[in-house]
């Protein structure tokens, strides 16, 4: 496993790289939080660990930079034991915060539990996107239904059954089909009023 270690001073973070190398961990890559941006590209980690004396601009700026365009696992050591410190860090994605940056020989155990509540964030996140992609494709395919019943002036199940045939002739999802379907009335009603 690979770590990446950002720190307001790279260089004089060996108790840390060599209690990580201990569980396992490679160090990637160490980095001062102003150097963050150029050191990405290309970068292969499996998990960050920050290290800052308290949490500021600079430090949630690291966390949203990891959690938006470098998705991993981050580890927070800190000095700064603030509730909204805590709550800014976490809600941002932290993994792990961890108030005592002088004991470095859990980072080990930090570490895995900062994976696995990541896998776990990212299972969730992707069963809310499968959910709310379900019911955007339920409200969809209730008005693709209100649109085929009004155009032929049949039932509700006469409509879904127009709909459900034209998903499987297509090879193509029911809600798929039923967006276009809206689409098309849209375009149709808007040229009329326009």
């Amino acid at each position: 496993m690979r770590l990446v270690l950002v720190s307001d001073q790279p260089g004089h973070n060996s108790g840390i790289i060599r209690a990580a190398g201990q569980a396992g961990w490679q160090l990637a890559c160490e980095s001062a939080y102003e150097r963050l941006p150029g050191v990405l590209p290309g970068l292969q980690a499996d998990a960050v660990v920050l290290m800052a004396q308290r949490v500021d601009e600079r430090v949630l700026q690291a966390i949203r930079i990891f959690n938006s365009t470098h998705p991993l696992p981050v580890v927070l050591y800190t000095e700064d034991s603030l509730q909204e410190s805590i709550r800014a860090a976490v809600s941002g994605g932290v993994a792990a915060y961890v108030v005592d940056c002088s004991d470095t020989g859990r980072i080990g155990a930090l570490l895995e539990i900062a994976v696995a509540r990541f896998a776990e964030y990212r299972q969730l996140k992707k069963e809310l996107q499968r959910a709310k992609t379900s019911l955007a494709e339920r409200n969809a395919v209730e008005k693709a239904k209100g649109i085929i019943m009004r155009q032929r002036s049949i039932s509700e199940d006469a409509a879904y059954r127009i709909l459900r045939k034209l998903a499987m002739d297509r090879n193509r999802r029911i809600g798929e089909v039923a967006g276009e379907i809206i689409a098309v009335a849209d375009v149709l009603i808007q040229g009329v009023s326009g």
